[in-house]
């Protein structure tokens, strides 16, 4: 193993990337050079696996002081894990726990998909590490049409969807552009004071960049929903493999009345299901409004010690 700076893994990250199982958007290398160039400022070191020559892993992970950590930044990073070629998952963990072992170094990985070969493998090789939950990232499962996932709402929940969604009769849902993405930004400012503040002008550059990295690859889900023509909620999501997640949402205050929200990702889940799309993950936050669309609590995972 050694430390690499993240622009000279490129073209090694793609490789890995396109054969690891358990890939997503928040694995890609487009994800880590859109952080580094808009919200890290620098070009961090990742740790770069080899076996005889051949890159076979990576670890977003860089070592800070004494304690190797994942690479990140708390407000945008819903996921974050090691990519790696089949079958070295395990050799993977073992050679970063040898490292750490022998330099005395502190660990503080997350936030980690609970699947993830490092919960898997890394305590066997450290017995100091703990395993704990870290943020509630609800997901939903979807089913084969929309009648059946009706029915699978407890009864309250689907009066209410279905209540809102008649109220919102004669909106229509459009698929945006990367340089609509001011219509994202309008929506988010006006319908959370907190979101306003999010949106700096460094988070706002990140947002672009993701935008036009993701759609080029064909992993981004960027929607709005209409009335008279006019938008009243925006929708900022990735897609892949059959796996919708749900980044960031905005609504007009003046059309409150007609839960924009809430109609919005109606009608995306509605159209998920009728695209065969398979789960719907609402990320990081345990909000109530996304249990009552049916997602069962789900963690991502801390590996500390």
């Amino acid at each position: 193993m050694k430390f690499e700076k993240l622009s000279r893994c490129a073209e090694l990250w793609e490789l890995i990337f396109e054969q690891t199982g358990d890939a997503s958007p928040f694995k890609s290398y487009a994800w880590y050079y859109a952080l580094s160039r808009n919200l890290l400022n620098n070009d961090p070191e990742v740790i770069l696996f080899s076996d005889n020559a051949q890159p076979v892993g990576i670890i977003p992970a860089c070592l800070d002081d004494d304690t190797i950590q994942m690479i990140g930044d708390e407000r945008v990073t819903d996921l974050n894990d090691v990519i790696c070629l089949p079958g070295y998952e395990r050799g993977i963990s073992e050679t970063i726990a040898s490292f750490i072992e022998q330099n005395k170094l502190q660990v503080d990985l997350f936030p980690l998909d609970p699947n993830s070969s490092l919960i898997l493998y890394l305590p066997r090789f450290l017995d100091t590490l703990k395993i704990d939950e870290a943020d509630i990232c609800p997901t939903l499962i979807l089913p084969g049409s929309w009648d059946q996932y009706l029915q699978f709402l407890d009864s309250k929940s689907r009066h209410e969807l279905r209540r809102k969604l008649r109220k919102a009769t004669g909106t229509t849902m459009k698929t945006l552009e990367p340089a609509q993405i001011d219509m994202l930004f309008r929506s988010m400012s006006i319908s959370d004071r907190n979101k306003k503040d999010f949106l700096t002008s460094d988070m706002c550059g990140f947002f672009k960049m993701i935008a036009v990295l993701f759609h080029e690859k064909g992993w981004l889900r960027f929607r709005a929903t209409f009335l008279n023509s006019q938008p009243i909620a925006a929708l900022f999501a990735f897609t892949f493999k059959r796996r919708i997640y749900l980044y960031n949402t905005g609504f007009e205050l003046e059309y409150g009345y007609l839960s924009p929200g809430i109609v919005t990702i109606g009608l995306d889940i509605k159209d998920a299901i009728d695209e065969g799309f398979k789960s719907y993950d609402f990320l990081r936050g345990g909000e109530e409004y996304k249990f009552r669309f049916g997602a069962k609590k789900r963690h991502t995972m801390r590996v500390k010690g």
